[in-house]
């Protein structure tokens, strides 16, 4: 029964790992009413001077959040533009500021998560 399980798991593993999201399926879920909410989401574009660059722009939504919540989503954020497009870059801005609230180091990894003001 055991075996049965992690053959099931290596399945599923190897099925979302097959599936790599477009860049529009990122935005767009960036964008959808459940983000906006939940992570203060303002507003998503692609750079366009460089279209490997995704702006996320957040609001008050995404300071009222614990910084380990807020860390924790860009990182995931990150992970899956990064899938979406090959050596992408990832800004989160504040809304207002156009500040960068989040630094990234190498390889993705959430260095340091900005509080509003």
């Amino acid at each position: 029964m055991k075996r049965l399980g992690a053959v099931l798991t290596m399945a599923f593993v190897a099925r979302a790992w097959a599936h790599a999201p477009s860049p529009d399926d990122v935005v767009a879920s960036l964008v959808a009413p459940a983000a906006r909410v939940a992570a203060g989401v303002e507003r998503v574009e692609r750079d366009t001077t460089n279209p490997r660059l995704l702006l996320v722009r957040v609001g008050p939504g995404w300071f009222a959040l614990p910084r380990d919540a807020r860390a924790e989503m860009a990182a995931e954020w990150h992970e899956s533009w990064r899938r979406a497009v090959p050596q992408g870059v990832i800004a989160i801005l504040d809304a207002r500021t156009d500040r960068a609230v989040v630094r990234y180091g190498r390889g993705g990894v959430v260095m340091a998560v900005r509080d509003g003001g």
